[in-house]
């Protein structure tokens, strides 16, 4: 079956819009957020760092992408 320009370039666009659609896309999409950590009536300056996050991060990977978190076990 020999297929003419016009059905090779149809078929050709739906892939592209299907690996488009189905994730091959750039995925690298960073949102900037701004970290602060206030330690409240102790005596100690307000820590705040603006970071880059991938997008569906958690507030805890922005926390740890901004500065050193240690956690203990429950």
């Amino acid at each position: 079956m020999k297929l003419s320009a016009t059905q090779f370039g149809a078929i050709s666009l739906l892939g592209f819009f299907l690996l488009l659609i189905g994730g091959c896309a750039p995925k690298d999409k960073a949102t900037e957020v701004t970290v602060a950590v206030d330690f409240g009536p102790a005596k100690q300056k307000e820590l705040k760092k603006t970071v880059a996050v991938p997008e569906r991060s958690t507030v805890f990977d922005a926390l740890r992408s901004a500065f050193p978190v240690v956690t203990s076990g429950r």
